[in-house]
């Protein structure tokens, strides 16, 4: 019985293997370690604490500042932010609010400052409004305002004159809605003011408002 040749076996060929890059290998490896680089800052950023000043009740713009607004809070150390430290809030009570200070944010060096002095030529005087005179509108520190020479019982109104004004300082509305505020006026327009002021003969108007 003859033997059939058969035909010899072939192994199947493996397809082509991919080669990696050496540059993308080494770029990979690079991320790598950037990665873990990051992630040991930001570790090492949030395990370290630093004291702060924080807000706890709110001051308004114009506002001295007490004890009793701020506290002291631990927060993680960030570079990008810059609160008071909390070792200096001592030095900050007496001082004036510059902006609204607002409960649950940290105390801004930039936020806080002297209280307001008249300068050259100008001069701060008090004012006392009757319901009725100022705007319903809540008057912040800093508002600009008009104050109005209210007429004589006597006098015929014909002309209104009236005088530009820096709101300092308000007081809230009594049981009668009387009112009490400082305002920066003119130097020269001070001792008329001050006259109109104590003969009630001054109402105030909200001229705008910028903050």
């Amino acid at each position: 019985m003859s033997s059939q040749m058969r035909p010899p076996r072939t192994s199947p060929r493996s397809g082509p293997q991919a080669r990696r890059s050496p540059i993308m290998v080494i770029a990979g490896i690079v991320l790598v370690i950037a990665g873990a680089l990051t992630s040991i800052g930001v570790y090492s950023n949030l395990s370290q604490t630093q004291e702060v000043v924080a807000i706890i009740a709110p001051v308004a713009r114009g506002e001295q500042i007490e004890r009793t607004d701020l506290t002291t809070v631990q927060v993680g150390f960030d570079p990008l932010l810059t609160p008071v430290p909390g070792d200096q809030i001592n030095q900050i009570v007496g001082l004036y609010a510059v902006a609204d200070l607002v409960p649950g944010t940290f105390l801004s060096p930039d936020a806080v400052g002297a209280r307001v002095s008249p300068t050259q030529g100008l001069a701060e005087i008090g004012v006392a409004l009757a319901a009725g005179e100022y705007p319903d509108d809540t008057l912040l520190p800093g508002d600009a305002v008009l104050l109005v020479a209210l007429p004589d019982r006597q006098d015929v109104l014909t002309t209104v004159t009236s005088y530009p004004a820096t709101l300092v300082r308000i007081t809230q509305p009594n049981a009668s809605n009387l009112i009490t505020v400082s305002v920066m006026v003119s130097a020269a327009d001070a001792p008329l003011l001050a006259a109109l002021s104590a003969s009630e003969r001054l109402a105030l108007v909200l001229a705008s408002r910028e903050h």
